[in-house]
């Protein structure tokens, strides 16, 4: 669900509204996307908490509100499936179509966080970062066109808050999504790493569950970030910039040796990586 900028002309501050503010309320609560707005609030609200938490060196504290952070980014990813295929016009389902749909793409990526938080008892900060950049969009964005009005009776002050608002996702909404990609590359190279890291400790009889836990996180990020290159220019755009410095500074370092046995690695990897293909898509017959 990657954030939009507001694109209609027409402002929460100037629709007539009917009701009171108490009436429109209990109209909103009847709806899927309250709860899906909800949702985004509170992974807002609990990836502050586990950020600061750990900063206070209170680990378990911080994996509880991480883990709570992952449920509610689910809670807003089924919601959204629900609208989209559970409904009487819902698409024909097939692994192809759901493969292919970015919000399950990371809706499983969060699924197969938060298991694995069980598992290796520690949070992974860095998977939360792009989701809580669309939820900022996606929270403001439904309090703008939902909430404004009920919660700021003053229309002068409905209109600054409104003109802010839209300054602020038109003015952000390209680097929101580029500043997502990237840290989902960021997330692919720190489980590299981790997984590097992880073998030595596995050698010295350390927990094979675990070590065989980063080992699939490591696979998942890789196969979520192809998917993503194959289909989103942001994605595609920041493992070309990280591809290009890599490579610009082995051929700096002027070994030959060393810039042999990188660019072979590089190529074995972008071997594997390309198999990672989505299905086809199935032809309609006429």
């Amino acid at each position: 669900m990657p954030p939009k900028a507001t694109t209609s002309s027409k402002s929460s501050t100037t629709r007539v509204q009917s009701g009171s503010p108490a009436q429109q309320l209990t109209a909103l609560f009847k709806t899927q996307q309250f709860y899906w707005y909800l949702g985004h609030v509170f992974a807002i609200i609990f990836f502050v908490l586990s950020s600061l938490t750990a900063m206070l060196f209170r680990q378990a504290a911080s994996l509880k509100y991480f883990r709570f952070t992952l449920l509610s980014i689910i809670v807003t990813y089924l919601i959204v499936l629900k609208q989209v295929y559970i409904k009487r016009s819902a698409p024909k389902l097939s692994i192809a179509r759901l493969s292919r749909d970015e919000n399950v793409q990371y809706l499983s990526l969060a699924v197969i966080f938060y298991i694995a938080s069980y598992i290796l008892d520690t949070p992974a900060q860095t998977v939360l970062y792009s989701y809580i950049i669309f939820a900022v969009f996606h929270a403001l964005t439904y309090f703008q066109n939902n909430l404004l009005s009920i919660a700021i009776p003053s229309i002068d002050a409905q209109q600054r808050v409104n003109a802010a608002i839209n300054n602020f996702t038109t003015q952000f909404n390209q680097p929101a999504l580029s500043a997502a990609s990237s840290v989902e590359i960021v997330l692919a190279v720190m489980s590299a790493f981790d997984v590097l890291i992880s073998t030595f400790w596995v050698l010295l009889k350390w927990n094979i569950v675990q070590y065989a836990t980063k080992v699939f996180l490591f696979v998942a990020v890789v196969v979520f970030n192809k998917l993503r290159y194959d289909s989103n220019q942001f994605t595609k755009a920041a493992v070309n910039q990280l591809d290009q410095t890599l490579n610009g500074y082995v051929s700096k370092l002027n070994n030959a040796q060393l810039s042999q046995k990188y660019f072979a690695l590089r190529e074995k990897f972008i071997h594997y990586v390309a198999l990672v293909q989505l299905p086809k898509t199935e032809k309609k017959t006429q």
